[in-house]
């Protein structure tokens, strides 16, 4: 199992903070062999004040995971789907084809509790709870950018120049958006568009391009905000919106995406 290909991302279960991860590897061979029973459990953990592992616990805790990793993977037909941290407990999800044989298992570990198990023919579970959606994956990536920021010594605090891009596939989506950017209760200093479709790269495919600029500050939660109301637009419109960048990181290549 390469962890190289686990989503890891923060979100919040129940208003509790919560840190996910989901298993993005080999995922359409194993939905192709019949491993349509889901296998769930919660292993329980002291925790801080957040819900999060206390300081003396997070190594046990890790070391629990990966022996439960270890031994339930090695089964046949067994694919780990992913687990969250959240307010004092892990949950655990596992599907496979025979759902004794990973019972089986467990019963043979003293420190997992509320087992049970489930029928998701189409994998629900796994697309609409563990995988993180495309909101997520940007709001995750805009902490990481910001967090970047301030290792470079940015005060955030001032007012930086943030681009924020979109693709379209069609030019009849990509004008109505543009329409509402223009007319809507949004704020921007520049607002450009590719007339023809664009190839980013050799082998991509064309694409309509929009960008926009807005002057904003970004220790105040705002960069957030605008994050969610773009990507909802974008979907509206049918376009997808990329991310965005700053001024202070344009040519180091960390554009959210």
């Amino acid at each position: 199992m390469d962890m190289a290909n686990w989503q890891n991302y923060r979100s919040s279960v129940n208003g509790m903070p919560a840190v996910f991860t989901a298993n993005i590897e080999n995922v359409e061979q194993f939905r192709d062999n019949n491993c349509n029973k889901i296998v769930q459990f919660a292993l329980f953990y002291e925790r801080d004040e957040t819900g999060m592992p206390s300081a003396r616990e997070y190594d046990l805790l890790i070391h629990r995971i990966f022996k439960l990793l270890a031994q339930l993977s090695a089964l046949p037909q067994v694919f780990f789907a992913g687990h969250f941290i959240c307010n004092g407990r892990v949950k655990m999800h596992f599907y496979c084809e025979r759902p004794e044989i990973v019972l089986e298992t467990l019963s043979q570990i003293d420190f997992v509790e509320e087992i049970n198990v489930q029928d998701d023919p189409n994998w629900d579970i796994y697309f609409d709870f563990l995988l993180a959606s495309p909101l997520e994956v940007k709001i995750n990536a805009t902490e990481e950018l910001l967090g970047l920021l301030q290792s470079k010594g940015c005060d955030l605090s001032e007012t930086y120049t943030v681009e924020h891009s979109f693709h379209f596939n069609e030019e009849e989506d990509m004008l109505p958006f543009m329409d509402e950017l223009s007319l809507g209760d949004y704020f921007f200093t520049t607002l450009q568009y590719s007339v023809q479709p664009v190839q980013f790269d050799e082998e991509g495919d064309f694409y309509y391009l929009v960008k926009l600029e807005q002057e904003i500050s970004l220790d105040n939660g705002e960069i957030f905000e605008q994050v969610e109301r773009f990507e909802k637009l974008a979907n509206r419109f049918m376009g997808e919106y990329i991310g965005w960048e700053c001024d202070d990181l344009m040519g180091e290549s960390n554009q959210l995406n």
